[in-house]
């Protein structure tokens, strides 16, 4: 996971249940704070990080795809995350399949 711990990296953070679109705030001295686009702020040690926990953003995440059927991450915060940013461009229509 230390690749993952970058400054700036973009990533899905898994909480209560949930994927959370976020950026690694900062990783100094064995702890990774991260913050979601919607604005909550987390804090673990890196060596309780898991794969399950944290993930890898794929780059088509962050622009929005027309088709969902071509998302690269397939999970409920994918999804409301691309209509999210569709909704931000007033580009609301999406087709799946």
């Amino acid at each position: 996971m230390d690749n993952f711990f970058t400054e700036g990296t973009r990533v899905w953070l898994r909480e209560h249940g949930q994927h959370f679109p976020s950026t690694v705030n900062s990783c100094a001295e064995g702890i990774v704070v991260f913050r979601t686009d919607y604005g909550q702020v987390f804090t673990y040690k890196q060596s309780t990080i898991t794969h399950q926990k944290v993930t890898a953003m794929h780059p088509t995440n962050e622009e929005g795809v027309d088709d969902m059927a071509s998302l690269t991450e397939l999970h409920g915060g994918s999804i409301m995350y691309n209509l999210f940013q569709r909704y931000k461009r007033n580009q609301i229509y999406v087709q799946i399949g």
